[in-house]
């Protein structure tokens, strides 16, 4: 790193994780709803839309009874919402944001990844023409390697070989750091819009394997 180059920022200490983790097993009553990984996707690719959705959406996503009005669910949003300004912030300076995994792609970290990887992928469906609107193409080829590493997209012949391939899948974990400051910039500052292509992802086939 470079004397004058900013370190990612860090969305959340560890105590805060920690809590948010408690939240969500608090609040989700079904084993297979968002966990910390998938909530922290989730905020991460609002922070990068130019246009994200009110926060108060974001529990309709992330919980299996939104509608329930207690204190944990504030708690869980005010989390959330701090995130959510401190990964903005860190792609706007150009730091991007310190993942909450090692970006490798090894036997303790796959799930985790994966994890992450549905919820950012889960926020870009809920939105898709903010996300492509006149630039799918660029957008689809950035967004590659996160789908893969989702695990959203395993009933599709080209994912399903790209999940048979560890070391193709470390490759697209290792590059998660740079590969958001890109999809960022693009989104926010593309140095020139692509035409309209149908190389946008679709969000029919989510059929989820976990691994």
């Amino acid at each position: 790193m470079q004397e004058d180059q900013q370190p990612p920022q860090s969305l959340l200490n560890d105590d805060q994780l920690e809590q948010l983790d408690g939240l969500l097993s608090q609040l989700n009553q079904d084993d297979e709803a968002t966990n910390l990984f998938t909530s922290l996707g989730y905020v991460t690719a609002q922070a990068m839309n130019p246009q994200p959705e009110n926060a108060a959406v974001w529990l309709d996503a992330l919980l299996d009874n939104p509608e329930a009005a207690t204190t944990a669910k504030q708690e869980l949003l005010g989390l959330l919402q701090q995130a959510h300004r401190l990964a903005a912030q860190g792609f706007y300076q150009g730091a991007g944001i310190e993942l909450p995994f090692i970006p490798e792609w090894q036997d303790e970290t796959a799930e985790f990844i994966t994890d992450w990887c549905a919820g950012f992928m889960q926020a870009v469906f809920e939105q898709e023409d903010v996300w492509f609107d006149d630039q799918e193409q660029a957008l689809a080829e950035l967004l590659l390697p996160i789908m893969a590493l989702s695990g959203l997209f395993a009933e599709e012949a080209d994912f399903a070989e790209m999940e048979e391939d560890p070391a193709l899948l470390d490759a697209f974990a290792r590059q998660l750091p740079e590969l958001l400051l890109d999809i960022y910039c693009q989104l926010n500052a593309p140095e020139e819009k692509q035409p309209k292509s149908t190389g946008k992802p679709s969000s029919g086939k989510k059929n989820r394997r976990r691994r």
